[in-house]
């Protein structure tokens, strides 16, 4: 049995987040108790936990024989104090507002023991932007999940303790997850860093007519073996919350010059009602999408534009990721591997490409990767070359071959992970 820690643990928010690791929490053999302050929110939790559940089960994630025994294990609880009695851990998902979640964590502090650790789910804020809201630092951190994925993202913050982000990585092991702990905090963490510039540039080419939808969608299915590609996975996560992304999007001259081309091409699409696949239509129709079709893949080339501006964007990131040491090739690798259930990642694609021609592709700067960022993108690269040489046509790169560990039974295994996280 991995130790976690005696109690429940405690969801603070009970929208889409808290129910999904709720449940997830549940199947592990957690108690779990769900906390807001609004009443219709909690009243709207136990269908929210169904359909969760339900999305689960299709994706094959979890078992649906499993699931009336785990909502057992769930109750609400609109009192906050009454939310924390009992609770070893606390999760927060509630809306990005960095003043309401300093609040939150200073009221949460003052309501639960000393040694219940705190943590947060938030995507967009850091570990450093928070953790000054608490009196004890040494446990709090982030446990970022992942909607419909067994990655967990642990950060810690300026003053976590070891013990911090071992009992949550045991906690993490308990759920059959893979805890991901980041070396240091970093905008988007691992996956979301990867995928991020992926879903962009699909939505860039698309806006400005340089590649279709399908075109853009079959050339990263044939890249990468999903079973889909970013306009399907835009359908997956919702249009409004795309859109929403993207208009709060100030970070940078070369992306701002972008965002009124992607939200004109958004806006219509959603003013038709095409939400995604909860509305039932997309960029694609449901419940059968053109990319679930046996011949959705015929016909498209072997590479395109589309193909190199999607693996650049991918593969430089993931890259970026390393030479900042935010994790290590193998765990950026796992990370993917895990989130997208795909058979192999970022760096095995390097490996398959050469890296002496990656070097020559990524010399060109990107809109996804900072200006500033460049220079240290490529000087690691160049030592990985030099250390180990141009992947898998001369024997070794970021793996070694002809049998790289990527491609072993074992290499997502809990065993490994928990030697390796």
């Amino acid at each position: 049995m991995i130790r976690t820690g005696q109690g429940h643990v405690c969801f603070v928010g009970g929208g889409a987040m808290g129910c999904y690791n709720a449940i997830l929490s549940a199947l592990g053999g957690h108690k779990a108790v769900i906390h807001d302050v609004s009443d219709a929110v909690l009243a709207a939790v136990p269908a929210s936990l169904s359909e969760t559940a339900t999305h689960l089960v299709d994706a094959g994630l979890i078992k649906a024989s499993d699931i009336e025994a785990a909502l057992t294990e769930i109750q609400t609880e609109s009192d906050l104090r009454k939310a924390l009695e009992g609770a070893w851990l606390v999760s927060e998902s509630v809306f990005e507002d960095i003043a309401l979640k300093r609040r939150l964590f200073s009221d949460i502090e003052h309501a639960c023991d000393d040694d219940v650790l705190i943590t947060t789910n938030s995507s967009a804020l850091l570990m450093s932007d928070m953790d000054s809201a608490l009196d004890n630092g040494q446990r709090f951190a982030a446990l970022h999940s992942h909607l419909g994925a067994m990655l967990f993202d642990i950060v810690g913050g300026p003053r976590t303790s070891p013990t911090t982000l071992s009992r949550l990585k045991d906690y993490v092991l308990s759920l059959g997850g893979y805890p991901l702990v980041q070396h240091k905090e970093n905008k988007g963490y691992v996956f979301n860093a990867m995928i991020g510039p992926v879903l962009s540039t699909a939505l860039y080419l698309a806006a400005t007519g340089a590649e279709t939808i399908h075109g853009i969608d079959r050339a990263w299915m044939l890249r990468t073996g999903s079973p889909m590609g970013p306009f399907g996975m835009i359908d997956l996560f919702g249009l409004g919350l795309i859109y929403s992304g993207w208009h709060k999007r100030d970070d940078d001259p070369a992306i701002c010059e972008m965002r009124q081309d992607i939200l004109s091409f958004l806006s219509p699409i959603l003013g038709s009602g095409r939400l995604g696949l909860r509305s039932g239509a997309g960029f694609y129709n449901y419940p059968d999408p053109g990319y679930s079709r046996p011949d959705f893949l015929e016909r498209q080339p072997k590479t395109s534009s589309a193909d190199h501006a999607l693996t650049s964007a991918w593969t430089q990131n993931a890259v970026l990721l390393a030479a900042n040491q935010i994790a290590t090739p193998i765990d950026i690798d796992r990370a993917w591997m895990v989130a997208t259930r795909q058979s192999r990642g970022p760096f095995a694609v390097l490996d398959e490409i050469g890296l002496d021609r990656a070097f020559i592709l990524f010399s060109a700067t990107g809109p996804f990767v900072p200006t500033e960022d460049h220079s240290r993108l490529l000087e690691y690269l160049g030592r990985q070359i030099a250390s180990s040489g141009t992947g898998a046509g001369s024997g070794s790169g970021f793996y070694t071959y002809p049998e790289p560990i990527y491609a072993a039974g074992e290499f997502l295994s809990v065993a490994r992970i928990t030697a390796n996280a």
